[in-house]
């Protein structure tokens, strides 16, 4: 998979720098797949909202305040709060493995803005702390930090029996692991990481005992996608999508109840994307190009992760696209839709 001469080296980082066009040219919207429009929506169980809604507690909503809501003024921008006091017993228990990373630490402010206690697994964890200080005060977070608790991790040092001792007591995982940008010369990083790094966290997650669900970030283009245009570009980083469907395969063979989620590309969307672009779910193998900010992706993994009856044992791709492509919906809702791509095999 790997070059193995000099000459093959320079051949190899030339197909970098055009894959890096193409995904520019992704990043842009030009691969939204807007042609997929004959497809159909599985419906989900309309008993299984009411249950929801029965046991789950008052929603209230809180407008953001008008200096971070960019060009769209004011029109309809909330964030969901729970009527839950800060004195209240938190919904559940989570681990959040890659937890101060762009995406997990996104993930961590949505468990903790909905009442759940989080158990944040980080290099550093001050860094976490200052990420979510920043949020706060740009008012993109509103959780209770008391129910924060971050435990030093290291992935590629820490044994399985490590990590299961610090997952011990979760009834959740969540895993937002993954290579970093700043690894691309870095050959074996998408092995290491996103390969036996994820499955570590599996079976130490299944050691661990307490865990009755596991959800991990993949991307879009890992399955039989993985050698279409432009998703399958991301291969060209050192085979890092045959490493996420390995890791994807043991969450599932692992007999844990599992999410797999594999968002479109997440580089360029900001945080308010969410308020142009709606969040649209797909079964397995449906997509081959888009885009989905990280705080949509968030958001939708604490919905999932809240109601598991909704996500239990799927596999789900997630993209964002305009109002006269895609409904605006709550995460709730969404999974309760998933798209279903004539054709293909979920």
């Amino acid at each position: 998979l790997y070059p193995r001469s000099m000459a093959a080296h320079r051949t190899y980082l030339g197909w970098l720098l055009l894959a890096g066009v193409a995904l520019t040219i992704w990043q842009c919207g030009s691969a939204s797949p807007r042609s997929l429009r004959s497809t159909q929506r599985v419906a989900r169980p309309s008993t299984q909202l009411a249950s929801i809604r029965s046991l789950s507690p008052v929603l209230k909503f809180q407008r953001l305040p008008r200096q971070h809501l960019g060009s769209q003024g004011n029109r309809g921008l909330y964030s969901v709060k729970s009527s839950q006091s800060e004195e209240s017993a938190p919904k559940k228990k989570i681990f959040v493995a890659g937890a101060s990373g762009q995406l997990g630490s996104r993930i961590v402010a949505e468990l903790l803005s909905s009442g759940n206690q989080v158990v944040a697994a980080v290099r550093t964890p001050s860094k976490l702390q200052s990420i979510l200080q920043e949020m706060s005060r740009e008012g993109r977070f509103n959780g209770n930090t008391n129910n924060l608790e971050t435990v030093q991790f290291d992935l590629e040092q820490d044994s399985e029996s490590t990590i299961a001792q610090k997952i011990s007591g979760c009834t959740a995982v969540v895993s937002a692991i993954g290579a970093p940008e700043s690894a691309i010369f870095d050959t074996g990083a998408p092995a290491r990481i996103d390969g036996e790094g994820a499955i570590k966290i599996v079976n130490a997650a299944k050691q661990a005992g307490s865990v009755k669900s596991f959800t991990m970030i993949s991307a879009l283009g890992t399955g039989s996608k993985m050698f279409t245009f432009p998703a399958g570009l991301l291969n060209l980083f050192w085979g890092i999508l045959f490493q996420k469907k390995k890791a994807e395969d043991a969450l599932i063979a692992s007999g844990l109840d599992y999410t797999i989620i594999r968002p479109g590309g997440m580089e360029r969307p900001q945080d308010d994307f969410k308020y142009t672009h709606n969040l649209e779910v797909y079964d397995a193998d449906s997509l081959s190009g888009g885009v989905v900010s990280r705080r949509q992706v968030a958001e939708l993994v604490a919905a999932a992760v809240e109601n598991p009856e909704l996500s239990k044992n799927s596999c789900f791709e997630v993209i964002a696209q305009t109002p006269e492509f895609a409904p605006n919906r709550t995460m709730v809702d969404a999974l309760q839709a998933v798209i279903k791509v004539p054709g293909i095999q979920g």
